[in-house]
């Protein structure tokens, strides 16, 4: 029987034996590929399979006068609630045979290649479940799917930002499924989108601002960048365009930093989509942080395994919200709209 890794034996009470994490130095690595996961600060998880935390909410503000000898009330409502997502274990392989290790090579040692580009696919595979990506063939099923617990033969898959943000809202009503705002033409993101306007940035930003938190940064993909490069151009006053990874300007709701991100595009189905929120609210919840170990082989050559296992802590999903449905172009409508008023 294998020894699973939160086993030991008395009067042993852990496995000590265990490398230390490195996740701190191969976060640094490749930072652009994974902006969301950079961004992010970490928590610790101590169960390996659902990892949960409790939010609460404040009411509205409302009228508060009072005579100067007032009844106690007293009236406390219990608005706790506890959200919960599974732990994901990501695993990344690197085999380089004897032979090779021993060859005098362009670009150095063949292992550390391997390990230092397997590094960055690893990362970008934590990335790409933060967006509950890969789990649907449809993927606007796909990224609002809920957390799949491991069992004996079942492995666990976390829940994305997209499910979180959602509110445990099924459907789109009336162009939202909790803080998600449809722009497309029928208002449940499977129609025609339109263009990203300051208006429509603004019903946005104005979702996490009335739920107390400030948005601080936004995220989209290059379909969207000519849009926000004609806003930012128009804000300013001069020539400022979203170049590489982020730029900054001031809106209703204060400063907010524009970043573009890759798997924002239309390759993985979300290139209509604008992610905004403060990003404080979100962890990287790790159970066992990035480790990069030996694995023993019977044949001629070295192999490593690059490990990870965490999951997605959304603390607040009010202090997130995400726009779907929108293009940087005019819809076809809206020009054949134009061109009536015009004549």
């Amino acid at each position: 029987m294998a020894l699973p890794s939160f086993g030991y034996t008395p009067p042993a009470t852990e496995n000590v034996k265990l490398k230390p994490s490195i996740y701190e130095k191969i976060i640094k690595v490749g930072a652009t590929d994974t902006p969301i996961l950079n961004k992010i600060g970490t928590s610790n998880v101590t169960s390996p399979l659902l990892h949960s935390w409790i939010t609460d909410t404040f009411e509205k503000p409302k009228k508060n006068a009072n005579l100067e000898l007032s009844k106690f009330i007293g009236e406390t409502k219990n608005t706790t609630q506890k959200t919960s997502n599974a732990t994901q274990i990501f695993i990344s392989e690197a085999m380089v045979s004897d032979a090779l290790l021993k060859a005098k090579q362009y670009g150095g040692n063949e292992m550390e290649y391997q390990i230092g580009k397997k590094t960055i696919e690893h990362k970008r595979d934590i990335e790409y479940a933060l967006f509950g990506l890969g789990r649907d063939t449809d993927v606007k099923k796909s990224v609002f799917k809920g957390y799949v617990q491991a069992g004996a033969n079942t492995s666990g898959e976390m829940a994305g930002i997209f499910h979180f943000v959602a509110k445990d809202k099924e459907n789109f009503e009336n162009k939202r499924r909790g803080n998600v705002l449809a722009f497309d033409e029928t208002g449940d993101w499977s129609g025609t989108a339109t263009e990203l306007t300051e208006d429509k940035l603004n019903q946005i930003l104005q979702t996490i601002w009335d739920s107390g938190v400030t948005p601080k940064d936004v995220f989209l993909g290059a379909e969207l960048k000519p849009a926000i490069n004609k806003l930012a151009t128009r804000i300013l006053k001069d020539e400022t365009k979203l170049v590489g990874r982020v730029i900054s300007f001031e809106t209703d709701f204060g400063t907010i930093n524009f970043h573009m991100h890759r798997l924002l595009s239309s390759e993985y189905g979300l290139g209509d989509v604008l992610i905004a929120g403060d990003f404080e609210f979100m962890k990287h919840g790790l159970y066992i942080p990035t480790k990069i170990e030996e694995v023993p082989t019977d044949i001629t050559a070295q192999a490593k395994r690059i490990y990870t296992q965490s999951t997605l802590e959304v603390r607040n999903a009010d202090a997130f919200a995400i726009g779907v449905g929108l293009s940087s172009k005019t819809s076809v409508s809206r020009c054949k709209n134009n061109k009536t008023e015009d004549k």
